[in-house]
């Protein structure tokens, strides 16, 4: 019994002192001339719904930030395509204004009839909590009278649609 508790405990020892502790890599938030490319999808839902999005971002200079953004959704009725352009001000190394223009196409299920694009300004501010977190509060006037609603509602029509939301990375 002994030599089984020595070997095990010799065993953990071996393996904490063959660890290596890495560093994070730095956040790309404020990098100077640095391309971040990231993307995401949600698996098929049994519905047959569909969700993925990307992000492109630049650092122009320490506080200017350019970002690309693009969101494909299918529900049950709809589908739409989504995407952004905006520029970033950082006032400190978390806090951020940000202002651009957003494109939003949608298509109804039945016969896949085009309806006309939605063009907005999207103006904001956000937070930054950690490397994994961040926090926006963001408005996006329609400038076009298309017929596509908030979040690609095709029967209520919203000239503005004021949002409060979040991104965790996990």
């Amino acid at each position: 019994m002994k030599i089984l508790v020595l070997g095990v405990t010799l065993l953990c020892f071996f393996n904490l002192i063959g660890q290596t502790i890495e560093e994070p890599p730095q956040s790309s938030n404020s990098s100077v001339n640095e391309l971040y490319i990231s993307g995401h999808a949600y698996p098929v839902s049994a519905i047959g719904e569909v969700h993925k999005s990307f992000t492109i971002q630049y650092g122009i200079s320490r506080s200017i930030q350019l970002e690309l953004q693009g969101f494909y959704d299918t529900y049950l009725l709809t589908e739409r395509f989504r995407t952004n352009f905006v520029s970033k001000f950082y006032l400190n190394h978390k806090l951020y204004l940000f202002t651009g223009m957003e494109v939003e196409v949608a298509t109804e299920d039945e016969g896949k009839a085009p309806v006309p694009y939605r063009l907005g300004f999207v103006a904001g501010a956000g937070y930054d909590v950690s490397e994994n977190f961040m926090l926006e509060v963001r408005s996006n006037v329609q400038l076009n009278n298309a017929s596509i609603g908030a979040f690609g509602e095709t029967k209520l029509q919203m000239p503005a649609v004021y949002t409060i939301g979040s991104k965790w990375k996990f």
